[in-house]
């Protein structure tokens, strides 16, 4: 732009006039020049603009307002700059080395929400429905039932009128990254995984994170295309900033409790409306917000407070690269301590012999599928369906606009859906295709409930109301049912020993790596021990502080110092070792530690510490694997074919879980 072009001409004087081009100079100080004694004006873009002062507009201008930003700006000596911003930002003045006076936005005109509305712009009111129940694939079944829900008056708006709407749902999850999927956690390949169960096809979802972005792939590019299939966008806070597409309706979080901020933003995406025009049909001129597991109030507060902010315009959306959605360092390896270098650690897995043959326990293949559902009864989950099951099953928040005066926004609890639903006992069975996988004794579960049900007089309107609470309700007893058969199954088959823990001779063990990753900087805080020195017993050397969490970090220097202790290892969840007990999940101890007492075979214990708050059904599970298998550890002493690979030392594996504010007085025991 600043270059002496050659093409850019009738802006200033011809080479040999000289005066003509100090002249010019003079006139325009900061235009470009070749500042040899007799100056000469350079032929550039950047010096024509200069030269017309142009009008400048300005998208998203709270973005451009640092220093540099400003020069670059009223370089080009503009007449006129006009600032388009939902969210106008003054910058302070300061002293020192680098003074600066303030800036402060002028602001010429300013819509509010209120006028967007009247002109048909948004979709209002909002509709927010809070789940507290604790399965995120009921929350998203909710939401897909209010998806299709609009769909059929889409349909039926092009049908009567020619205007193509596809509402789309935005889902955020908890997690994204390759290597962050977790139990506990919402990824997006579950909810992926989940919607492809659902009846959706690959077509139809689109995932957007800071790895990968489906939304650039050329048949995506137009969302609003009647040739786009898109009907499902999985995020966490990766939309851009100025992200628009009107066709979406629904946003459904599965991670409003632990990251209400990026909600709250996300709601931003789903108030315009389709072609800045309202439909006539009510579904379709508003737009919804279902939550799962938070708590009601915050996210009322947390919606209000984000549209009062930014005046109903574009949410501001802060996008981190480098954030939880991804990682920009690059992992570099750390090797052993010399002490440690070259000795083999093996741990058991989980195995299932058949025959004169083992193999790791596939809870799909081995457990879920060896149950029987055939003549399975839901007459006592179909009971936890209340009479008034519209009011238990949501209290909707309708948030909308008041043109009165007064406070401008303006929110109520309803108890009744804006539309009627019907049952649909395909979608029910498609809905629970993850815990029954014959869809065939799926339906006749699905028919059994909808039978008892009508016994308890429900009509095909109560039903269509409170569908997403039956296949709610049916989801937790039959998962309720899927665990408790898969635990007895698991235990009489370790019993029987088609399944063991055991450390074989054949060497099919998990064998611990020579080498582990890290992304923290070479220069990093080091973890030191209880006296302030380097660690001394840790397998891998150095350990980084950022590494660990505080109750870890104590955990860790506290083995450290043990003298019984030969050496302790920081398990990393999913990327190293995993139990696999009776659900489908691994459990991935926080510790592995070798203990030495004198007299007695070396000890090895794979410890998971949990705190407080998280002493729940999912703990006394790992409690209870933990337990199980340490009590049914033993030496496989079938005899391998060709060379031996392990020799049995006598050594020993438990597990154990301790809760962390019990670890000072519980840990000691197994040292």
């Amino acid at each position: 732009m600043f270059q002496d072009r050659g093409d850019v001409h009738g802006f200033f004087p011809p080479e040999g006039e000289q005066l003509a081009h100090k002249a010019a100079l003079d006139a325009t100080p900061n235009l470009d020049a070749y500042d040899d004694m007799f100056p000469m004006v350079k032929d550039s873009l950047g010096n024509a603009l200069r030269l017309i002062r142009p009008v400048f507009v300005l998208d998203e201008g709270h973005r451009a307002i640092t220093d540099l930003a400003f020069r670059t700006l009223y370089g080009f000596n503009p007449c006129f700059v006009l600032d388009l911003t939902a969210t106008p930002q003054d910058v302070k003045p300061r002293g020192g080395k680098k003074p600066r006076a303030g800036r402060y936005a002028n602001v010429l005109v300013e819509v509010t929400g209120r006028e967007l509305d009247r002109e048909g712009m948004i979709k209002m009111p909002l509709n927010l429905d809070p789940r507290q129940g604790n399965d995120w694939k009921a929350t998203l079944n909710a939401a897909l039932a209010r998806l299709q829900a609009l769909d059929a008056e889409a349909r039926t708006l092009l049908s009567e009128t020619g205007r193509y709407i596809r509402p789309i749902m935005l889902i955020q999850v908890e997690r994204t990254g390759a290597e962050q999927r977790e139990s506990g956690h919402v990824h997006a390949e579950d909810v992926k995984e989940w919607l492809l169960t659902a009846g959706f096809d690959e077509a139809e979802i689109a995932i957007k994170t800071a790895q990968q972005n489906d939304l650039k792939a050329p048949e995506n590019q137009d969302l609003l295309s009647s040739t786009s299939r898109v009907r499902a966008i999985v995020t966490k806070q990766a939309l851009q900033e100025g992200w628009d597409c009107p066709f979406a309706y629904v946003l459904c979080s599965l991670a409003a409790s632990s990251n209400l901020k990026a909600m709250t933003q996300l709601v931003g995406r789903i108030l315009r409306q389709p072609g800045a025009l309202k439909t006539g049909v009510e579904a379709l001129d508003e737009c919804h917000v279902i939550t799962h597991h938070a708590n009601t109030a915050t996210v009322v507060a947390g919606i209000k407070e984000g549209l009062e902010r930014d005046g109903l315009g574009d949410l501001v959306l802060s996008v981190t690269q480098d954030g939880e959605d991804g990682n920009g360092d690059t992992p570099r390896a750390i090797k052993r301590r010399p002490a440690f270098a070259k000795t083999e650690i093996y741990l058991p897995k989980v195995m299932v012999v058949e025959g004169g043959d083992a193999r790791e326990l596939d809870y799909e293949t081995d457990l879920l599928s060896r149950i029987d559902w055939r003549g399975f009864d839901p007459q006592e989950f179909a009971e936890n369906v209340p009479d008034n099951a519209q009011a238990a099953e949501s209290q909707l928040q309708r948030i909308g606009i008041a043109h009165t005066g007064g406070e401008p926004f303006v929110s109520k609890t309803v108890t009744e859906s804006p539309e009627s639903l019907a049952f649909d006992p395909a979608h029910a069975v498609r809905m629970i295709s993850d815990i029954v996988q014959n869809a065939f004794v799926g339906r006749e579960i699905v028919g059994a409930t909808v039978a008892a049900l009508r016994a308890r007089g429900f009509d095909d309107a109560m039903l269509g109301r409170t569908a997403g609470l039956i296949v709610e309700e049916l989801r937790k007893g039959l998962d309720v049912k899927r665990n408790a058969c898969a635990e007895a199954h698991f235990k009489e088959e370790v019993l029987e020993g088609r399944i063991q823990f055991r450390l074989r001779l054949d060497g099919r063990n998990w064998r611990m790596p020579l080498r582990v990753e890290t992304t923290e900087a070479k220069n990093a805080r080091q973890l030191a021990s209880q006296s302030g020195g380097p660690l001394e017993r840790s397998l891998f050397s150095p350990v980084y502080e950022n590494e660990m969490n505080r109750d870890e970090r104590d955990v860790a220097v506290y083995l450290d110092g043990e003298k019984t202790l030969d050496w302790w290892h920081r398990n990393v969840a999913r990327k190293q070792y995993g139990i696999q007990g009776w659900k489908s999940a691994k459990i991935y101890p926080d510790f592995i530690f070798a203990v030495q007492r004198e007299g007695e075979a070396r000890r090895i214990v794979a410890l998971e510490t949990k705190g407080d708050q998280l002493d729940n059904p999912d703990t006394a599970y790992k409690r209870d694997v933990l337990s199980f298998l340490s009590d049914h550890f033993r030496w496989d002493d079938a005899t391998p074919v060709g060379e031996l690979e392990l020799v049995n030392s006598g050594e020993t594996v438990e597990g154990a879980l301790i809760l962390m504010s019990e670890w000072k007085a519980e840990l000691p025991a197994y040292l």
